[in-house]
């Protein structure tokens, strides 16, 4: 069973945020945890195949054991992307050095043409990513717009170097079952971190 856009209602309440920093500093925050339910979906069942920088062929299933914190973004994003790996960044600070053996960051590429695995490989090196617990994924536009659509992501392009898109920060259980979501930019972070330590326990 595929993933519905399990907060998708109230994702599409935010306006999609153009990469200006004018509409970023605007953009408002919300974080929201997913109730458990008893029939749980998970990303991983996705079939879609990727490309990790390093130019691997990565099924999702492939991330299963592993708590998972995962955006999407695109690396000539010079305004709201930077913020949505600050703030992963500032997720992974905060954990214990025993908890950030157990979490991977995801980062997946809203702009495939141009974020081959060598352009991810070469941002994530020079965004300082440690490549322990980040992996960075390419896929074709198909595999780019079901996830998107599963995890609530909207995007269009604007223009012919930006696309404006929602902002959103989403902790993937070991299983690949969206637990919490964190909307929007600068949120406090403390609702992220609190999902990924109870997603470890």
């Amino acid at each position: 069973m595929r993933p519905r856009p399990l907060l998708l209602v109230l994702a599409s309440v935010l306006a999609l945020t153009a990469c200006a920093r004018r509409d970023a500093a605007s953009t408002p925050a919300v974080t929201t945890s997913v109730e458990p339910a008893e029939e749980r979906v998970s990303l991983y069942d996705l079939p879609s195949s990727w490309r990790d920088q390093r130019g691997a062929t990565v099924h999702l299933d492939t991330l299963a054991g592993r708590v998972r914190v995962l955006a999407m973004v695109y690396t000539s994003c010079h305004a709201t992307c930077p913020l949505i790996v600050a703030d992963l960044k500032r997720v992974e600070a905060s954990l214990t050095a025993a908890q950030r053996d157990d979490v991977g960051f995801v980062l997946v590429s809203l702009d495939p043409a141009r974020d081959t695995p060598g352009r991810l490989a070469e941002w994530a090196a020079a965004t300082r990513l440690d490549p322990t617990r980040w992996t960075l994924l390419n896929g074709d536009a198909d595999a780019v717009r079901e996830l998107a659509a599963a995890i609530g992501v909207r995007y269009q392009a604007e223009g012919p170097d930006a696309l404006a898109h929602t902002n959103v920060i989403t902790v993937l259980d070991a299983d690949g079952a969206v637990v919490h979501q964190q909307l929007g930019l600068g949120a406090e972070s403390r609702g992220t971190v609190d999902a990924v330590q109870r997603a470890l326990r």
